[in-house]
């Protein structure tokens, strides 16, 4: 690892931080998401999948906006077990929720916006995503999210 990836990736690790720290952010680790993972839990790993996926594509990253996009993708505090939402509705509504419940706390940059509000592309209606980082989390969510439905049960 160069001096520079080191440099990166400890950033990376500290937005995590500074995200998962944020009181307003304590309830998502009481939010139930997908099949007895917590939306925090989800959040966090589809962060790490992000920048794991974006060291093996070589690809050259903002770590801040990567880490908070990713983070804060699924602020949306509702259960999803009785939620008000079709399944269709939730995977539009949800990214905007999250995007309003993210600019109460935090100062926000456009990457970031994007990245939460894109990351249900392809579904129809979603908006597209527009950078590396807003499409890494946009995959990742897919990837983890799978996994964390239909993946193997631990013994």
């Amino acid at each position: 690892m160069t001096d520079r990836e080191r440099q990166d990736f400890e950033m990376f690790r500290r937005y995590m931080e500074e995200i998962a720290e944020e009181p307003a952010i304590q309830p998502l680790k009481q939010t139930p998401q997908h099949k007895g993972v917590t939306s925090f839990a989800h959040c966090v790993a589809v962060a790490a999948m992000s920048y794991k996926i974006a060291k093996k594509l070589g690809w050259d990253v903002d770590p801040k906006s990567l880490a908070r996009g990713a983070m804060l993708h699924d602020f949306y505090l509702y259960d999803t077990e009785t939620m008000p939402y079709s399944d269709y509705q939730h995977s539009l509504v949800h990214p905007k929720l999250s995007l309003e419940n993210a600019e109460k706390v935090f100062d926000l940059n456009n990457k970031e916006r994007n990245i939460i509000l894109s990351h249900m592309w392809p579904i129809p209606g979603a908006p597209l995503p527009r950078s590396r980082e807003a499409w890494l989390v946009c995959v990742a969510d897919k990837i983890c999210a799978t996994r964390e439905m239909y993946g193997r049960k631990k013994k």
